[in-house]
C-alpha cells in the first residue's frame, strides 16, 4: 500500500487556499538529492529521475552536486552532518568588495527621512539590478550576496516590499526565462526603467476553478487573450513603467474537461492595451507601499510572453513561492531587528520607581527572548541561501518555507512584547510601535497566511516520509500478518522521553556545543516518531487531521531553527568573530527552548486526540456553528 498523501492534500489545500486568494503547490517536485550522502544508497538516481527537463540543464552550471534535502530528512530521523558546518559562499575578497559597495547604500538609508523615495535615487543606487546578471549590466550577485545587499534598505519596509517583490520576478527571469525574454526585460529591469510586481491573488476565487483570470487560446492567431483582475499588487514609485507577472488558469487544448484545467505565467507590459489599474487598497499596515487591483481586458498575448512551459504554472510557481519566501523574509528580519533596538533602548534610558527597566527580569526575558528569535532567523536565511548557491539544484522547498513561517510567527510576538513594555506610551498612532505592530500584522497575512503555510510544510514532508517509510507503515497497519515487526517494534528499547539516536552531530561542532547537538538529535528522534505514529494510525487520512499536521510543521520548524542556530555559532567561535561566546550561549538558549517545545507537540501527538484536549474541541465546534457564534446563556440567569 503506497501512502499518496498529495492526491488528496492536493485537492484540500488548494481549495481552501485558493479562498483566501492565493495558490499552494499542487504536486511535489522531488528532492535532488546526490550520492554524497550516505542514508540512501539510491540517491543519485533518485535525483536524476526527479529533475525536470529546465533543472538537468542547469545542473552543468558551476556548484557541488545537490545533497538529500535537509529538513525533509529529519521527517525520516536522518540528518546531513555535513550541512551542520555553516556555508561560505561568499570569498573573502568578494565579502569586502561588497561591503564597499553597500557603503552608499547605507549611507543613503541611515540619513533618507522616513518619506516615499524617488525613483531617480533608487536607480542611482543600483537597487532594481542587484540579482540581475552581469551581462545585462547588473550587479549579478547571488542568493546570500543579494540578500546582505538588501539589508539596508529593510529599515523601510514598505519601499523593501516594493524592491523585493521586483527581485523574485527577476529571479524566474533568470530561471525560466528564453535568451530572447533575458534580453528583452533585463537590461531594464536592472536599472529600473521598469519595474517587476507579480500579479497572483485574488479577492474572490471561483468556487471550482483554479483563478477568475483566465487566458484562452486562439489556434488560428495563435495568440493568448487574457481577462480579469489581480488584487494587492505592488505598484511602483511615480514615473516608471511596470512589468507585471501574472499567473491565470488555461485550458489545455490536447486535454478536454476539467483534466485540461492547468495554470500558465504571462509576462505582461502594464502599457499594454486592456490593462487598467484598479482601485488603491487602504491596507491595514506597508500603508506607504501603494498596491492596487489589476483589470485585464482583452489583452492580447503572445506565445513569448509565456514565462516557462505553457501550462506548467503549477510547476512554476513552486519556484515562485521558493523565491518570494525567501526574500520576504529579511523584511521580516529587518522590521524585528528594529523593533528590539527601540525596545532596547526604551529599557536603558527609562526608569521606573528608581529601578532601570532593563533590570527588571521581565524585561530581561523578553529581550533574551527575541535576541534568539531574530538569532534563528537570521540564522536559517543564510544558511537556507547558501545552500542554494553552493548546491546544483539544492531541494530547498522546505527550509524557504520553514523560514518565512519561523520569521513571521516571531515578528509578531516581538511586536505585541515590545506593546507590553513600552506601555500607553506605545498607543499614540504614528509612534514606531505602533507601526511596527500594523507592518508586522501586514506582513503576516499578505500572500500566503501562517495557517496555509504550516500545512504545506507537514504535507511535503509527509509526502517525503511516506515514500521512504511505506514498507514499514504497511506491516505496522498489518500486524495480523507482519507479527515479528509488531514484536521488534514492541521489544525497542527507544521512547518518546528517551530516544536512541547515532547521528553523532556533536562531531562536526564546537566541544562546547555538545550539549545542544544532542537536543537537536533527541528532536529529529522524536519528530520521526510522530511521523511513523501518525502514519500508523491514519494513513491516507493523515492529510485530514490539520491541528496534529500543524503540530508537525512546527516540530520541524523549531529543529531547523536549532539546527541553523548552532552551525552558525559553531562557526562565528571556531574563526574568532566578536561576542562569539555570547553567540554561544544564544544557540544554546534556542535548543533547549526547542527541546522543551518539540517534546510537548510530539508528546501532544502521541496522546491523541481524547487526552490532549483536541476532541472537546472539535465537539464545541459544532455546537459553536450550529447556533453561529457564541451560545452560552448569560451567567445570572435563572432557569424556572
Amino acid at each position: 500500500m503506497r501512502y499518496q498523501l498529495f492526491s488528496r492534500a492536493v485537492r484540500i489545500l488548494n481549495k481552501n487556499h485558493n479562498r483566501c486568494g492565493t495558490f499552494l503547490l499542487a504536486r511535489s517536485a522531488g528532492s535532488k538529492a546526490t550520492a554524497t550522502s550516505n542514508s540512501s544508497v539510491n540517491a543519485q538516481q533518485w535525483a536524476e529521475e526527479s529533475r525536470a527537463p529546465e533543472e538537468a540543464s542547469a545542473a552543468a552550471q558551476q556548484g557541488l552536486p545537490a545533497r538529500e534535502p535537509l529538513v525533509k530528512n529529519f521527517f525520516v530521523g536522518l540528518a546531513d552532518k555535513e550541512l551542520l558546518g555553516y556555508p561560505e559562499v561568499i570569498a573573502r575578497e568578494d565579502m569586502a568588495s561588497l561591503q564597499n559597495a553597500l557603503l552608499p547604500v547605507k549611507d543613503y538609508f541611515a540619513e533618507a527621512p522616513l518619506q516615499p523615495h524617488s525613483l531617480e535615487n533608487l536607480q542611482q543606487l543600483g537597487l532594481y539590478g542587484l540579482n540581475v546578471p552581469t551581462d545585462y549590466d547588473g550587479k549579478g550577485y547571488a542568493w546570500s550576496a543579494s540578500l546582505m545587499a538588501s539589508e539596508p534598505e529593510s529599515s523601510h519596509t514598505s519601499l523593501a516590499l516594493g524592491l523585493q517583490t521586483h527581485r523574485v520576478v527577476v529571479d524566474m527571469l533568470r530561471e525560466l526565462g528564453t535568451p530572447e525574454q533575458q534580453q528583452k526585460y533585463l537590461p531594464e529591469l536592472g536599472s529600473g526603467k521598469l519595474i517587476a510586481s507579480d500579479a497572483i491573488f485574488e479577492y474572490a476565487p471561483p468556487e471550482n476553478d483554479f483563478f477568475g483570470t483566465q487566458a484562452s487560446y486562439d489556434l488560428e492567431s495563435h495568440t493568448w487573450t487574457l481577462n480579469g483582475e489581480k488584487a494587492f499588487v505592488v505598484m511602483p514609485p511615480p514615473g516608471a513603467r511596470q512589468l507585471f507577472l501574472v499567473l491565470a488558469q488555461t485550458q489545455n487544448i490536447n486535454v478536454p474537461g476539467e483534466l485540461g484545467r492547468e495554470l500558465t505565467l504571462f509576462l505582461v507590459d502594464g502599457q499594454q492595451p486592456g490593462v487598467r489599474l484598479g482601485e488603491t487598497h487602504a491596507t491595514f499596515g506597508c500603508r506607504e507601499a501603494v498596491m492596487r487591483r489589476i483589470h485585464f481586458d482583452q489583452v492580447q498575448l503572445s506565445s513569448q510572453q509565456i514565462l516557462g512551459q505553457a501550462y506548467e504554472g503549477n510547476r512554476h510557481s513552486e519556484q515562485l513561492m521558493r523565491f518570494s519566501r525567501l526574500r520576504s523574509t529579511l523584511l521580516g528580519i529587518g522590521l524585528s531587528k528594529r523593533l528590539l533596538n527601540h525596545l532596547t533602548k526604551f529599557s536603558v534610558e527609562t526608569t521606573q520607581c528608581g529601578v532601570q527597566i532593563k533590570d527588571l527580569d521581565l524585561a530581561k526575558v523578553n529581550l533574551s527572548q527575541a535576541m534568539c528569535s531574530i538569532y534563528a532567523m537570521e540564522s536559517m536565511l543564510y544558511l537556507t541561501a547558501g545552500l542554494m548557491d553552493e548546491f546544483n539544484n539544492q531541494d530547498v522547498t522546505l527550509e524557504t518555507a520553514i523560514t518565512k513561517y519561523y520569521t513571521l510567527q516571531q515578528l509578531y510576538a516581538i511586536s505585541t512584547q515590545n506593546l507590553s513594555l513600552l506601555g500607553p506610551a506605545s498607543l499614540h498612532s504614528g509612534q514606531p510601535a505602533e507601526l511596527a505592530l500594523r507592518d508586522s500584522a501586514q506582513l503576516c497575512t499578505q500572500g500566503e497566511s501562517l495557517t496555509s503555510l504550516s500545512m504545506f510544510i507537514a504535507l511535503s514532508g509527509l509526502q517525503h516520509a511516506g515514500i521512504r517509510m511505506n514498507e514499514g507503515i504497511s506491516k505496522l497497519r498489518n500486524p495480523l500478518f507482519n507479527p515479528g515487526a509488531i514484536f521488534s517494534k514492541f521489544l525497542g528499547s527507544a521512547s518518546l522521553e528517551s530516544p536512541k539516536t547515532k547521528m553523532r552531530l556533536a562531531e562536526h561542532v564546537h566541544p562546547t556545543l555538545e550539549a545542544p547537538a544532542q537536543y537537536i538529535e533527541h528532536s529529529v528522534a522524536r519528530l520521526n516518531m510522530a511521523v511513523e505514529l501518525m502514519f500508523t494510525r491514519y494513513g491516507n487520512a493523515v492529510v485530514e487531521r490539520q491541528h496534529e499536521l500543524q503540530r508537525l510543521a512546527n516540530i520541524a520548524t523549531i529543529i531547523y531553527a536549532m539546527w541553523a542556530s548552532i552551525a552558525r555559532a559553531s562557526r562565528s567561535y571556531c574563526i574568532g568573530l566578536p561576542l562569539a561566546d555570547h553567540e554561544l550561549l544564544t544557540a544554546t538558549a534556542i535548543c533547549s527552548q526547542g527541546r522543551d517545545d518539540v517534546m510537548r507537540l510530539a508528546m501532544e501527538i502521541f496522546n491523541g486526540n481524547y487526552i490532549n484536549n483536541d476532541n472537546n474541541l472539535l465537539r464545541l465546534s459544532k455546537q459553536v456553528a450550529k447556533s453561529k457564534g457564541y451560545f452560552a446563556v448569560h451567567p445570572l440567569t435563572f432557569n424556572f
